[in-house]
């Protein structure tokens, strides 16, 4: 399960790829040795021979680094009594060739510098995705971890998911794992965060109604102790298929931001946002972030992040393929009024080659705004690149390559506290993938 450059949704990776090689080579962008940010030597999660992959990052209410990411299951799967019956040849292809995930949390109290040892979030064997779809990691205010995660159906069909919930038991591991979806296999692309209550508001990609119609957008509510508050409820629908969710809060949890990657009957995907008043309960009509017309047929697995300064601005970045070669990028834009209009986008690199990126952010209450994301090296290789933008939303610092990778970064995640800026991303050199994190002082 090693992660991979670019991917699509079903069966429509064909008419996608055709679709971006006629596209050529985009404006080259912008990178450097050297730039604001003093990185330190790279750190590795996990184990390399289970290759791990598809990292969170998420500071605690006490200040630790948290992230929680997947790796290959070695453990032999549960056969059922046919299995067990079955020739010896059919059972050890069983035990051996097998697509298993698992979920794995660990710790830095020095700033990323050193590890705890992980601790295994799901107790059942079972395929957890990863890459757009993996794990969500949110915290109480006593510091508990909830994580959840979306796994395939018995068929091992990712279209045909579940969002599964777990945890910390106080007793130093997890408590066993619920699915969270009460229509079984209908969820995919889980996100997760804490309410000004210490409830917990999950959400998911959901197609419970299947086509002709796009996918729809579900919430749910769970207590402290993990307890249902709430059934699933649909609050909005138009969705891409594969595009994973960003969300925010702002007035102490009252105000919720959701954005995903919306799908028109053109086959139009652009991003939209959705916007709660009543903590979540119900929410107005989508605002479209940027008309970027990227007009295409299959899902482009890239979604949106979002992120909320000191004054309430409400910052967003995304990937799209736009309307022309000359559009390809990474972009970014703002909402001063709560979201009722962005200002227009502006570039933060343009692609390098013909390849589905992926970006994500972090805001610092001042309003200073860390972007990252891969791009095509001049080596053809796929590395991490970042830069930041002033509260004054016009001064953008120079681009910095963060990664230097002999075989190809992805996906990146950021975390970021009053002093320092932790960036994480999944490499792959064959067939192996591995997790490298770096950590800098934060530059104003």
């Amino acid at each position: 399960m090693k992660p991979r450059r670019s991917t699509v949704c079903l069966g429509a990776f064909t008419s996608l790829w055709f679709f971006i090689i006629a596209l050529g080579s985009a404006v080259p962008g912008q990178a450097v040795d050297s730039g604001p940010f003093a990185f330190n030597p790279e750190v590795q999660l996990g184990r390399r021979s289970n290759n791990p992959s598809t990292p969170f990052l998420r500071l605690a209410p006490d200040g630790r680094l948290f992230a929680v990411w997947t790796e290959d299951d070695k453990r032999p799967m549960a056969m059922t009594k046919q299995e067990i019956a079955a020739p010896p040849h059919e059972s050890h292809m069983k035990m051996t060739a097998s697509p298993m995930r698992v979920a794995l949390l660990a710790w830095s109290k020095d700033g990323g510098k050193t590890w705890t040892s992980p601790k295994q979030v799901n107790s059942a064997v079972e395929a957890i995705e990863g890459e757009e779809g993996g794990p969500r990691l949110a915290f109480g205010k006593n510091n508990r971890a909830y994580v959840v995660w979306s796994v395939p159906n018995e068929k091992g069909d990712k279209t045909r998911a579940n969002i599964r919930f777990a945890m910390e038991d106080g007793k130093g591991g997890f408590t066993p794992a619920k699915t969270l979806n009460e229509l079984k296999n209908t969820a995919r692309f889980p996100i997760i965060e804490t309410m000004a209550d210490d409830s917990l508001l999950v959400g998911w990609i959901d197609r419970r109604v299947d086509n002709p119609i796009p996918r729809s957008l579900y919430l749910k509510r769970l207590s402290a102790k993990g307890e249902q508050l709430t059934s699933s409820y649909k609050i909005g629908g138009g969705l891409c298929e594969c595009c994973r969710l960003g969300i925010a809060f702002a007035d102490g949890g009252k105000t919720v931001y959701v954005a995903d990657r919306q799908v028109s009957e053109q086959q139009i995907r652009n991003h939209a946002l959705r916007k709660s008043t009543d903590g979540g309960q119900t929410f107005g009509e989508p605002v479209e972030i940027s008309d970027d017309g990227w007009q295409v047929a299959a899902c482009p697995h890239s979604g949106p992040t979002i992120g909320i300064d000191g004054r309430g601005y409400l910052h967003v970045t995304w990937f799209t393929l736009g309307r022309s070669e000359k559009e390809a990028g990474i972009y970014y834009s703002v909402s001063k009024d709560g979201g009722r209009h962005f200002a227009p986008r502006q570039l933060v690199q343009a692609n390098t080659a013909p390849e589905i990126l992926h970006t994500t952010l972090a805001v610092a209450a001042d309003g200073t705004v860390y972007l990252a994301w891969e791009n095509l090296d001049d080596q053809n290789k796929s590395q991490i690149f970042m830069r930041s933008l002033a509260p004054d939303g016009e001064t953008w610092r120079s681009i910095q390559q963060v990664s230097r990778t002999a075989g190809n970064a992805s996906r990146p995640m950021l975390a970021l506290s009053q002093k320092l800026l932790h960036v994480a991303w999944t490499e792959t050199e064959g067939e192996t993938s591995w997790i490298s994190t770096r950590t800098a002082p934060v530059v104003k």
